[in-house]
């Protein structure tokens, strides 16, 4: 299996882009494009091709064992999984959309590292061969 990883250089998720924040709403909708815009820049660095369906985990590396909310960074990771695979607005088209026949999107996952600085690493993987149950249904409605 392919994969590629990007590394986002946020110690916890931008001003915003917290399931928490309670904020204007100009200042989510700027954070949201300068993460998507960062996003296609990396994927397209990493020179990560079009494929059929992929696999974006998101992982959260921090250096200390505080109890962090793994439901926080939702809205961080929505913004990812758009600039991966949107079908409109800022992204690296990778996958044609960001939908389930598509794209896996496996719960963020939070990793104590005390020997590197707090980061986001998105993880890209190349699934277009591995067979799931939406491919039932995806053949289903092609072939009723």
């Amino acid at each position: 299996m392919t994969s590629w990883t990007l590394n986002l250089p946020y110690a916890r998720p931008p001003k915003g882009l917290s399931a928490n924040w309670r904020g204007h709403w100009a200042t989510k909708a700027r954070s949201t494009a300068a993460l998507r815009s960062l996003v296609v820049a990396l994927a397209r660095a990493a020179r990560i091709p079009q494929l059929q369906r992929v696999e974006v985990e998101v992982v959260w590396v921090v250096k200390d064992r505080r109890k962090r909310d793994a439901d926080g960074p939702d809205p961080m990771c929505k913004a990812i999984y758009d600039a991966i695979g949107s079908d409109r607005g800022v992204s690296a088209h990778i996958v044609a959309d960001d939908s389930p026949e598509f794209m896996s999107k496996p719960r963020l996952r939070i990793e104590h590292r005390p020997d590197e600085s707090p980061h986001f690493e998105v993880r890209v993987s190349d699934i277009s061969h591995r067979p799931d149950p939406i491919d039932q249904i995806t053949a289903e409605r092609i072939n009723p």
